[in-house]
């Protein structure tokens, strides 16, 4: 499969390349590096595909994902801080 294919599975499942690293436990740079060699590894490809067709089916694979116990965490740069005082873990005024 082809990086721009990749991108658009993961697309239709609502990811971006570091939200799907943090899926997959792996580097963001791991997966953005194959962009240059325009093929993606199969096993890469196959949860993209697996993810891409839950969305088409309307089925939220985050819920299916966590009854077996299986989360991650957001990538730090796509969580949302809504005020300087929830950041530093103060309650908002």
């Amino acid at each position: 499969m082809d990086y721009v294919e990749f991108r658009r599975h993961l697309g239709k499942a609502g990811l971006k390349v570091n939200e799907f690293s943090a899926l997959i436990d792996v580097q963001p740079t791991s997966i953005s590096l194959y962009a240059n060699k325009m093929e993606i590894p199969t096993k890469y490809a196959v949860v993209a595909v697996l993810l891409g067709d839950a969305a088409d089916r309307k089925l939220d694979f985050r819920k299916i994902l966590a009854r077996y116990g299986i989360t991650w965490r957001m990538p730090r740069s796509e969580k949302k801080v809504a005020s300087f005082a929830e950041y530093r873990g103060r309650p908002k005024r």
